[in-house]
């Protein structure tokens, strides 16, 4: 018997992996009830994302509102990361200073921009599955599934070669990926330098604010290179 009151809930991020598994599901039909999009803000007025991340979600959500008559739903948090990142620190040694960029471990971004944000949301549904796009090759993420979430991905044996070709069949594949092998904040310091590259020399407005944060935070960008450092670098390149 299928438990009528469990509603099942799709995390999509816009990458290959959660968008290939959305749309598998709603190909075979399955029960999806609703599908959430957690969108970070940079500042109050530019998000965290690329630009041509938006544009591929509206894209997608065109697609499975004409195809299937589902629709994306987006929750923000209401601090931006810049908020976050001018916030006085009030215990600790460091009391007063601002936090400024996080720390490559044990960060904090991740859980205050988009885990905090989930949870509240997903806290007013007393019985849910969540749906978590995980591709059959990342064992240790896997590992990490709580007792209602749930990758179909892994039940599949489907890999994140395997996502990639599956959009691409479809014509669903998101541009990004051309020049991009991950996808996330564009101020994110666990970006590989490669990619930090391509936001200078492709979205300079993006690479300045990064510039204007590094002048102000107590901490460098990376472990052991400041943005000023990187700018240098791929300026003689």
């Amino acid at each position: 018997m299928i438990d009528t009151n469990v509603k099942h809930i799709v995390n999509f991020s816009g990458g290959k992996d959660s968008t290939a598994m959305l749309i598998r599901m709603l190909e075979e039909n399955m029960k999806v009830d609703e599908i959430i999009f957690c969108k970070v803000m940079a500042t109050k007025t530019i998000g965290g994302e690329l630009p041509e991340m938006y544009e591929y979600i509206e894209k997608i959500d065109n697609y499975i509102q004409e195809t299937y008559n589902k629709k994306i739903t987006v929750i923000t948090q209401e601090k931006s990361f810049e908020d976050y990142f001018y916030t006085q620190k009030k215990r600790g040694k460091n009391i007063g200073t601002i936090y400024g960029f996080p720390h490559v471990i044990s960060s904090w971004c991740n859980d205050r921009l988009k885990v905090s944000i989930l949870k509240k949301y997903l806290r007013g549904k007393e019985k849910y599955i969540s749906y978590i796009g995980i591709a059959a090759d990342e064992k240790e993420r896997l590992e990490r599934l709580k007792e209602n979430e749930c990758s179909m991905l892994e039940k599949w044996g489907m890999t994140e070669k395997d996502c990639l070709e599956f959009l691409k069949e479809r014509n669903l594949e998101n541009p990004l990926y051309e020049k991009h092998d991950r996808l996330g904040c564009w101020f994110c310091p666990k970006q590989r330098i490669g990619t930090l590259e391509i936001l200078k020399n492709e979205y300079p407005e993006l690479w300045e604010k990064l510039l204007q944060w590094q002048r102000d935070s107590p901490y460098s960008f990376k472990p052991t290179m400041t943005v000023f450092d990187l700018d240098k670098r791929f300026t003689k390149e």
